[in-house]
């Protein structure tokens, strides 16, 4: 899978996610002191490579391992020159809800597959290369519900390894972050700081955030964020005179924000949602 930029896929700013390239090779040395302009996911399927991160130890990639790198982040890699020619498979993406997606994808470091799960991942990269590689605007469309799918399938396996310590929280940290959440859905209509939170259950804002994500898979913010959009779909279906204004009036966010958000998390403006509720 020779690399292939995907020039078609970002015209008109059409797609909220989209594929920016695609491709596998042996991978040579690289270096990026700037990052790239796009979120990118890696999969190693030959050999070994060094990753090296600014502001990190140096990750080692082995056969069946992935990499989920944000856009932006100054890094190198090469092959581990001791074994076989390392073959890198990556695809880069990006668009209006990528940062949202990427969110919800763990930390940054490699993680080791199951054997049938590279296979399947392998398998999703390859389809999109070869929808890229058709250059045409439907075969970008198709290429955007493939790459959701494919980072669905990401945290849908994030998931399942996680469950457990997510449904059996313990000891103190359980109650912590029940209370947090309390807090929360008390208070979701006020402006509800990080360092407000923490302080509120005796945690740092570093160590409230982190236990946070460990044990719930988003950030607190996110959480907070997803209850006001929930919040106000019940506040249209139970008012659909309501006025926009009103809604993020009740929630506590400026009007433009909100519309903003709503857009974000439904794919619609607030009044296209109500008109075709």
């Amino acid at each position: 899978m020779p690399f292939l930029f995907a020039e078609f896929a970002m015209l008109d700013n059409k797609l909220p996610l989209y594929v920016y390239c695609v491709g596998s090779h042996e991978q040579k040395h690289l270096l990026r002191p700037d990052g790239y302009p796009a979120h990118q996911l890696f999969l190693s399927r030959r050999g070994k490579g060094i990753f090296r991160i600014q502001g990190s130890p140096d990750m080692v990639m082995t056969p069946g391992t992935m990499l989920i790198l944000p856009a932006g982040v100054h890094h190198e890699y090469f092959p581990d020159q001791s074994e076989d020619a390392w073959e890198l498979g990556f695809v880069a993406f990006s668009g209006s809800i990528a940062s949202s997606i990427l969110e919800h994808l763990g930390n940054q470091n490699p993680t080791l597959l199951k054997q049938n799960q590279f296979q399947a991942y392998w398998n999703k990269l390859e389809s999109l290369w070869q929808l890229i590689n058709l250059n045409s605007e439907s075969g970008y469309w198709e290429a955007s519900r493939k790459m959701y799918d494919f980072l669905l399938s990401v945290i849908e396996g994030q998931s399942g390894q996680e469950i457990k310590q997510r449904m059996k929280p313990i000891g103190h940290s359980n109650a912590a972050l029940q209370e947090a959440i309390k807090l929360i859905h008390d208070h979701y209509n006020e402006r509800l700081h990080l360092s407000n939170l923490a302080r509120a259950v005796g945690y740092s804002v570093q160590h409230f955030h982190r236990l946070f994500v460990s044990i719930y898979g988003i950030s607190p913010m996110l959480y907070i964020q997803q209850i006001r959009m929930r919040r106000s779909v019940q506040l249209f279906e139970e008012n659909p005179s309501i006025t926009v204004e009103k809604v993020a009036q009740q929630l506590g966010m400026e009007t433009s924000y909100f519309i903003r958000i709503f857009k974000r998390t439904y794919g619609k403006t607030p009044k296209q949602f109500m008109k075709y509720e």
